[in-house]
């Protein structure tokens, strides 16, 4: 999935994504309940719809949250490997040049593994 630019707030999405995630399916569910114990016929129906909502509420907040991460992704970890596979050295490869981190800041990284480069000698 490309980059749409789409995003919303951190404040936005975590509420719609207490509605989506917690709210949506109680709420679909106790229509459901409801309505099979008192014989509504369109209970069905409206849990159905209820639950279309929120699958559709579900795909924009993946949309955002995709796009949100691509957007903080400053470069690869670089995990450099031995020829049996085992770690022996790490670097940071930005994707920004003159990348500065400052303290305390929180930064997203790809992981990539790659060869060492043979021992000088």
């Amino acid at each position: 999935m490309g980059d749409t630019g789409f995003t919303i707030n951190s404040k936005v999405y975590n509420f719609f994504k207490w509605i989506a995630l917690v709210v949506l399916p109680a709420l679909a569910t106790l229509v459901l309940t409801l309505g099979i114990s008192l014989n509504w016929s369109a209970a069905s129906i409206a849990a159905g719809v209820i639950t279309a909502v929120d699958t559709f509420l579900g795909a924009i907040l993946k949309n955002s949250s995709t796009n949100y991460a691509a957007k903080q992704n400053v470069g690869d970890w670089v995990v450099l490997q031995d020829p049996e596979g085992a770690p022996v050295g790490m670097k940071i490869v930005g994707n920004k040049e003159d990348q500065v981190f400052k303290d305390g800041e929180q930064v997203s990284l790809t992981v990539r593994r790659e060869p060492a480069p043979p021992p000088v000698a």
